[in-house]
C-alpha cells in the first residue's frame, strides 16, 4: 500500500513545490529553475535506461 500513496504523495509535493517557487521568482529564478528540472530529467531517463538494460 505505501508503495503505491508515497510516491503519489511525493509527486504532488514536488509539484506543488515548483509551482511555489516558479510563481515567486524573477526571470533568472524560473531560468535556473528549467535548466535544473532538464538536468533532473536528462538524469532519470539515464539512469532508468541503464538499469533496464544492466
Amino acid at each position: 500500500m505505501i508503495k503505491f500513496i508515497l510516491p503519489i504523495v511525493a509527486f504532488i509535493t514536488v509539484v506543488y513545490g515548483i509551482s511555489y517557487f516558479w510563481t515567486g521568482s524573477s526571470s533568472k529564478g524560473k531560468k535556473m529553475i528549467a535548466l535544473g528540472l532538464i538536468i533532473a530529467l536528462i538524469t532519470g531517463i539515464s539512469l532508468t535506461i541503464y538499469l533496464i538494460f544492466d
